[in-house]
């Protein structure tokens, strides 16, 4: 591969549908359908993109849809004719999946056309799947069209480090957030060390996602103890608000008389920024990061959709619950039953992840 190409993430929405639509139609063997070029360069502006550059100008792009925390999808990946078999399409890959290795996806997919197909041009295209690791799941032959049958292909990030110590420092002061946690661990005959019990600072939350605060957190108590440690960062996110307050979720909810945050001032602010949107739909969301002292970190994240209702609803739960209704019930996180919310919570969703990736098997 030459020295002079230069990898670079595109953030700005026209120059992607620019870059997308140059690419594709360089390559008519791969995508000949012009209302096909027009639906990727439509999904492409809000994709997070990576390019390569040398002085002719962009000769190749990817990329990825993220469906779920654990999971994301290679969208596109192109590169012109002229600079084909010259390793981009293997760095691009590299850059993608060395992104994905920072969040808590563990899984990437991409859809091709099947070989029954007989398309020589995609029969390359299989060979270079398969070196990077891509293996075949399924053949759907209708989620295009008869003639274009489509293969679903996954390859594994990584894979998960077993926990196989006896103790465990949880690092977090929330309190409402211990319970649950302890409660979660109970099952697995583990001794929870606390990291406020051990005197350990809390950390300045300076990441601008859940899974970096939480891993931010989780590593500091690590070293600080010498003992592996498991951290949570959640909030609620808002979509009228651009995800807000999102991982500001304990700023937002401004410290009471008592030096305590207060959770009604949060709940107030949400309403009031709510008001003018017929938009309600939002998510929980739970990151968890189990590290280790030697700096390994095993990274998790799941939600819980609903809608924001109008005024606080119940007594029960913690955070922004009394206004947080999830999608199929009648009744919010503050009304319901704990033990019902622990079987469909955000939290809980995270902490099965966590259990079947790191302790399966105690």
């Amino acid at each position: 591969m030459t020295t002079d190409y230069i990898f670079a993430c595109e953030r700005d929405p026209d120059a992607k549908e620019r870059i997308c639509r140059d690419v594709l139609d360089s390559l008519p063997d791969w995508f000949g359908l012009p209302e096909a070029i027009d639906r990727f360069c439509r999904d492409v502006r809000d994709l997070p993109m990576w390019t390569v550059k040398n002085g002719g100008g962009v000769q190749g792009f990817a990329t990825v849809r993220q469906h779920f925390p654990a999971t994301a999808e290679l969208h596109l990946i192109a590169v012109r004719p002229a600079h084909h078999r010259a390793g981009i399409g293997t760095r691009l890959l590299a850059e993608i999946e060395a992104h994905l290795k920072d969040t808590a996806t563990r899984t990437l997919t991409v859809k091709t056309l099947a070989p029954s197909a007989g398309d020589p041009a995609y029969a390359r295209t299989h060979r270079f799947y398969a070196t990077q690791g891509f293996v075949p799941l399924e053949v759907f032959p209708t989620v295009w069209n008869e003639e274009n049958p489509c293969l679903l292909m996954a390859k594994t990030l990584r894979t998960p480090r077993h926990f196989d110590g006896k103790k465990l420092v949880i690092a977090s002061h929330n309190k409402g957030k211990l319970r649950e946690m302890v409660e979660l661990m109970a099952p697995f005959g583990i001794e929870v060390v606390l990291a406020g019990d051990l005197g350990l600072p809390e950390p300045d939350e300076t990441e601008d996602s859940y899974i970096g605060n939480a891993r931010l957190k989780a590593a500091a108590a690590a070293r600080a103890s010498g003992l592996p440690a498991l951290a949570d960062d959640s909030g609620l996110s808002v979509d009228a608000l651009g995800g807000a307050p999102g991982i500001y979720s304990a700023r937002w909810a401004d410290k009471g008389a008592d030096g305590a945050r207060d959770f009604n001032i949060g709940m107030g602010r949400v309403l009031r920024e709510l008001a003018l949107h017929k938009n309600r739909r939002g998510r929980f969301v739970s990151a968890l990061a189990l590290c280790w002292p030697d700096g390994h970190c095993e990274l998790f994240e799941a939600w819980v959709e609903g809608d924001i209702i109008h005024e606080k609803r119940g007594t029960r739960g913690f955070g922004y619950d009394p206004i947080f209704r999830p999608l199929g019930y009648d009744i919010t996180f503050g009304e319901m039953d704990p033990d019902h919310k622990q079987e469909i919570s955000h939290r809980a969703e995270a902490f099965r992840q966590l259990m079947a990736a790191c302790f399966q098997g105690r």
